[in-house]
């Protein structure tokens, strides 16, 4: 139901509505215009580079000694384009040239920058134009003022030029003379109180004061003429290299602009094929769309069958269940009944049982009191046995001493029986050798007396060291 309200059968979209129709949806959404930023970003990015991979020499000039000129020019700039009303070229105007708005610099300080001192009548004159043509702009206004200040400046060249009160043909004698003959003729003859000399000194001081006076403005109206000249040669040099890399700064932006356009062409070309490309994704989407929401209405049929199926089902479940509760409140009250019954016969075993674990303890406790007597009575017998033990260990300590006493006696009568036999050995010899059979053979009998009684004492000794041994393992075990 959704889709179907959503994207209806008869709504199909012709390839021109569809391309308008994404068009205005990118154009509402800041596509176009991000891509125009974009555009025009790169259009500055590459004007600022060398033309195709040629180089414009720019002029040299230092950044660090004219940054405060440039800061200023580009201040005016700024106040121009935004008494004019260009919001637009503003705004690609600020970050293009790095200018902050919070440091855009004041009239006053504008001034100061230009060395235009606040004493000056074009100073005074700047100020109270700016206060009252304020929508003019200070760009304009500083123009204007200019182009005043140089005409009222010419004009005033132009007159002291054609009115020179000093005739300077004349030379120096002549002039005294006429001054001479016209004091003489002016000044009424008095009595001589004073030398001519005197006099002609006086007269020449002022002449000397007026010539240096003429001289100095003569001097000041050449320099005025020659400074004017040479701003103007270097005036027109300016302008003509200006005009020069302007030219060449226009073909380059001319190249650049084309390279552009060529550019934009293409991505817009592109941007074509997306559209036409992303149109036909989404009609076949839309298709698909179609066939699954016809998939859907018929799942939404079988959804309902079932739904149906399924009420029914919960009908009867709840009818059995009302049943199943009915007889789970029967069973309830049975087992009440039982439990109170289960309860009153724990009640009587727990109090056999707590009887019988009372009995239990008192025989308990009896039990250990005999055990403890007991107990007491085997500690005693043990210290007894303790006692007679280590009697036994003294006398096993004893024992052990006479067995090794033993052995060093057996080593002995073994060294004793091994000369015996060796003695036997030799006389056996040496009765092979002498007639004297009886003699040899009672001595052989007293040998072997001897050693029988010799044999008898170490079997002696070995039983008696056994029997020994065998004590001292009883003990110890």
């Amino acid at each position: 139901l959704f889709w179907s309200i959503m994207f209806p059968k008869s709504d199909v979209l012709s390839q021109d509505d569809l391309r308008k129709k994404l068009y205005q949806t990118f154009k509402d959404r800041g596509v176009l215009d991000t891509l125009k930023t974009q555009l025009r970003n790169q259009l500055i990015h590459e004007l600022m580079q060398p033309v195709l991979s040629g180089k414009v020499q720019s002029p040299s000039i230092s950044v660090e000694e004219n940054s405060l000129l440039i800061g200023a020019s580009n201040c005016l700039v700024a106040d121009h384009l935004k008494r004019c009303g260009c919001e637009y070229s503003l705004s690609v105007f600020f970050p293009e040239s790095g200018l902050a708005k919070e440091k855009v610099l004041t009239m006053q300080n504008l001034l100061h920058l230009l060395k235009i001192s606040p004493e000056s009548s074009l100073y005074k004159s700047l100020i109270s134009g700016f206060d009252k043509e304020n929508q003019k702009g200070f760009l304009i206004q500083f123009l204007k003022e200019l182009a005043e200040y140089h005409q009222n400046k010419e004009s005033c060249n132009m007159g002291t030029q054609t009115s020179s009160t000093f005739p300077f043909k004349d030379s120096l004698a002549e002039k005294l003379q006429l001054i001479d003959n016209e004091f003489a003729g002016a000044c009424p003859q008095q009595p001589k109180l004073e030398s001519l000399e005197v006099k002609l000194n006086e007269y020449k001081r002022e002449i000397e004061q007026r010539l240096r006076a003429e001289m100095s403005q003569k001097l000041k109206y050449f320099k005025d003429t020659e400074i004017v000249k040479v701003k103007m040669e270097e005036k027109r040099k300016c302008e003509k290299e200006f005009a020069e890399f302007r030219n060449e700064f226009e073909r380059n932006c001319q190249a650049k602009s084309e390279a552009l356009m060529s550019q934009e062409k293409i991505t817009l070309e592109r941007i074509q094929k997306h559209q036409e490309n992303e149109t036909k994704e989404i009609y076949a989407q839309r298709q698909l769309l179609l066939k699954d929401i016809d998939l859907l209405r018929g799942r939404e049929a079988e959804l309902k069958q079932r739904i149906e199926a399924f009420e029914l089902a919960q009908r009867l479940q709840e009818e059995k269940n009302k049943s199943m509760t009915d007889e789970l409140r029967r069973r309830e009250l049975n087992i009440k009944t039982i439990e109170e019954t289960y309860d009153q016969k724990l009640k009587n075993e727990l109090l056999k049982y707590q009887l019988e674990l009372k009995e239990d303890y008192i025989t308990r406790t009896n039990r250990l009191i005999e055990d403890e007597r007991k107990n007491k009575e085997k500690a005693v017998h043990l210290q007894e046995e303790l006692a007679a033990l280590n009697c036994k260990k003294e006398e096993l300590d004893r024992s052990i001493n006479r067995v090794k006493e033993l052995e060093l006696e057996l080593e002995s009568v073994r060294a004793q029986c091994l000369a015996l036999t060796k003695q036997n050995h030799m006389l056996s010899e040496k009765v092979k050798e002498t007639s004297d059979y009886s003699l040899l053979k009672e001595g052989k009998l007293e040998l072997q007396a001897q050693n029988k009684l010799l044999k008898q004492q170490v079997e002696d000794m070995k039983s008696e060291n056994m029997h020994l041994l065998n004590r001292k393992k009883l003990l110890f075990f």
